[in-house]
């Protein structure tokens, strides 16, 4: 069991990406609603963008991170 393990981890890919200009490394094929999991990220009241192109909550599943993007997160500002 431990080999088959040890060659599953070889094939995982890691992607590096900034969020808010820090740099995170997490695991390739991730998309946006993880790394924000991941990141103990509370996707409630806030907005996010990556590559500076709006990412709203209802896509973040499907938004898959690309090695080198760059993610902001600022607070969602609503209003009328």
């Amino acid at each position: 069991m431990l080999k088959r393990e040890n060659e599953i981890n070889i094939f995982m890919s890691i992607i590096f990406v900034s969020i808010n200009d820090q740099n995170h490394e997490i695991d390739a094929g991730s998309n946006l609603e993880e790394l924000l999991l991941r990141e103990d990220i509370c996707s409630d009241g806030i907005a996010t963008a990556v590559n500076n192109i709006f990412v709203p909550k209802s896509e973040r599943s499907n938004h898959i991170m690309q090695n080198k993007d760059s993610v902001i997160i600022f607070s969602a500002i609503t209003g009328g």
